[in-house]
């Protein structure tokens, strides 16, 4: 499938918006997780590394999973699907692979750890689309002024 010019520019945009909201939630963690531990939060072997690289694929997985809005067949609910599928999988293996999940507390705790993760992807992306929304709204409200 060759990508338009308009699509390449579409995925990059989104790209760089998936990748700085991946970056301030890893930061907004690690500054509640030092707070949380008094400044004594310290790790070691490269997990500042990990994590931060984690956050960057993270971002990636998303942004550019959002090629799937460039496909006009699809509905947006489908669109939206694949889009959360693919984008919670990346996310899902890369906290894996980077230790994001607590497999040796157990089973509770890592569960615990998937689902704040698929709620804040879910809660990132509704407030997302909602911002869409309403600018979409507002860019039809001023375009239906201009034809009258």
């Amino acid at each position: 499938m060759k990508i338009k010019k308009e699509n390449a520019a579409f995925v990059m945009q989104f790209t760089k918006k998936t990748v700085a909201i991946s970056s301030f939630l890893f930061l907004l963690c690690a500054l509640i997780n030092d707070l949380n531990r008094g400044g004594t939060c310290s790790l070691s072997g490269y997990a500042i590394t990990k994590m931060a690289l984690g956050t960057l694929g993270i971002g990636l997985g998303f942004g550019l999973s959002g090629i799937v809005y460039t496909n006009e067949k699809w509905s947006h609910p489908v669109q939206t699907a694949i889009y959360m599928s693919i984008g919670c999988t990346v996310m899902l293996v890369i906290a894996f692979l980077a230790g994001g999940i607590p497999l040796d507390r157990g089973l509770l705790p890592a569960l615990l750890a998937i689902l704040f993760m698929l709620l804040t992807a879910f809660i990132v992306f509704v407030l997302s689309y909602r911002h869409q929304k309403k600018l979409a709204d507002r860019i039809n409200q001023e375009l239906e002024q201009r034809q009258q």
